[in-house]
């Protein structure tokens, strides 16, 4: 085949993938909505299935001959040969250079090795919803211990001149390793620290004490605030889960998943507006680039900063809180008759130690991060043991912020990311929030956020996300597209300045 044929060969493939691609997203977000549990082990062989023919696929060796073939190409001379086709040259360029980091990196993964790896995460799943309903963190540890032991495996496999955990840092911000998060942390620790041991005793009346607010209830102001924010039903569901995340299918098919809490109705509208970050990046992508490798996440920091910035930024302004009050103050008309706005709004922008981590202050949740940074480093270079890390938690807690849970669903087992083998997706939570204070400064220059929430024109917001972010996907890397928007590279001083700004 002539180069043009080759290139048709390779975006055909990229069409394939996206086929499979689209399916596990399917059955995985099926999953998450609450799939009935008796057909896990069902779901699970064939899951594995789909999965060993999608790897057979991404490491066929015809394909990789070909990408080796013209990967090396100059954009000028793919142009050369895409004349009179609707493909464009430094798209392509970019596809090459995403899909040959990949593949050098997988090809020496067998299948198998991925199929026998996947019925062990399908276990782990569902043994971590169940140990967390149990309480029984120690019944788990050693299916815990077979994911990290499984992942280590094929992470080792790997053609790849970084270290272990280096690798799984890479998976997901592309040039992050464990020096600049180091640095980072370090800052996170001089700058936000003294902030935490500074606060003082939590000093807003705990309002909500004794109060219920029922999950029916509290559905029915998130679909008016889901209307308020542009999250429209033609292209985006909301459905509940244990652990509210996002599945992106394609442009058109976004669904998140929340969780109500009976205690306190603001938890399920920060994590909506959280969730509604990573949606609107999805949705707003360019559509020429849905089914190609430029469609997927530009990197698992930048899509956290979306996310970061509408919660933090957008979800906990005065603004915000101005535009839903009047409905939480009508459906919830008992219970917040002797509460006024400006309590209830101090009350979730208030710094205040805890132990669950999508339920913390703005503050300490870097400092929730910095934890699972130091203890995932530290068993999978093999210091720590899963049977060991519920008591190493518990002491890392007593250590940043002075606290230790009661019970695993507190602590160890609160969070799904280690039992779906997510190792090296926490630093970009931190690293995603200190992006979204850089990007947000730089939607300041061009507008006034508060202004059009009170307007009614949140959607202004997103449109400028759209044009400045999201219809770029991973065209660009991140860091370029950062210093695209602000002209700067990465600077956590941004974030460090919000953070003293709003909360000293």
């Amino acid at each position: 085949m002539n180069i043009t044929d080759n290139i048709i060969e390779f975006k055909n493939w990229q069409k394939r993938l996206s086929a499979y691609r689209m399916a596990l997203s399917l059955i995985g977000a099926d999953q998450t909505f609450g799939a009935p549990s008796e057909g896990a082990a069902y779901r699970s062989q064939r899951t594995a299935i789909l999965q060993g023919e999608y790897i057979n696929i991404l490491q066929d060796d015809k394909m990789y001959d070909i990408i080796s073939s013209i990967s090396p190409l100059s954009e000028e001379e793919l142009s050369e040969n895409l004349s009179g086709t609707r493909f464009d040259a430094g798209d392509i360029k970019r596809e090459l250079e995403i899909v040959k980091k990949q593949l050098d990196k997988e090809r020496a993964i067998p299948a198998d090795e991925y199929m026998e790896f996947s019925m062990i995460l399908d276990r782990s799943r569902e043994g971590w919803l169940k140990a967390k309903k149990e309480e029984d963190y120690k019944g788990y540890a050693p299916l815990l211990q077979e994911v990290i032991d499984g992942y280590k495996r094929i992470t080792l496999l790997q053609n790849s001149s970084l270290c272990l955990y280096d690798r799984m840092l890479d998976d997901h911000q592309p040039g992050w390793v464990q020096t600049k998060y180091d640095l980072f942390f370090n800052d996170v620790k001089e700058r936000v620290l003294p902030l935490v041991k500074n606060c003082g005793p939590y000093s807003v009346q705990d309002i909500l004490t004794g109060k219920e607010f029922p999950a029916e209830s509290q559905r029915r102001i998130m679909k008016k605030i889901l209307e308020m924010i542009g999250f429209g039903p033609e292209w985006g569901m909301m459905g509940e889960s244990e652990h509210p995340l996002t599945t992106s299918i394609c442009k058109g098919d976004i669904r998140f998943t929340t969780k109500f809490r009976s205690y306190d109705p603001s938890q399920a509208v920060l994590s909506s507006v959280h969730e509604s970050g990573h949606a609107w990046f999805g949705h707003n992508i360019d559509p020429a680039y849905e089914g190609s490798i430029i469609g997927n996440s530009i990197s698992a920091g930048f899509h956290e900063s979306q996310s970061r910035l509408c919660e933090n930024h957008l979800g906990r302004s005065r603004a915000f809180w101005e535009m839903i009050w009047p409905m939480f103050k009508e459906e919830f008309s008992e219970q917040l008759k002797d509460v006024s706005f400006d309590s209830y709004y101090k009350s979730i922008n208030t710094i205040r130690p805890g132990l669950i981590r999508t339920e913390s202050d703005e503050v300490t949740y870097p400092l929730h991060i910095l934890i699972r940074y130091e203890l995932e480093k530290a068993f999978i270079e093999g210091d720590l043991k899963a049977a060991d890390l519920e008591d190493a938690w518990s002491e890392k807690y007593q250590e940043y912020l002075g606290v230790r849970p009661d019970k695993p669903s507190q602590g160890v087992l609160q969070d799904m990311h280690w039992p779906y083998a997510y190792f090296g997706y926490f630093p970009t939570y931190a690293l995603g929030s200190a992006m979204a204070a850089q990007l947000f400064a730089a939607i300041e220059r061009d507008m006034d956020p508060g202004e059009l929430i009170r307007a009614g024109r949140y959607t202004d917001i997103m449109a400028w996300l759209r044009d400045h972010v999201h219809k770029y996907a991973n065209r660009y890397p991140a860091e370029e597209v950062l210093r695209m928007v602000t002209g700067s590279d990465f600077d956590d001083s941004y974030y460090f300045r919000h953070l003293e700004n709003r909360y000293l």
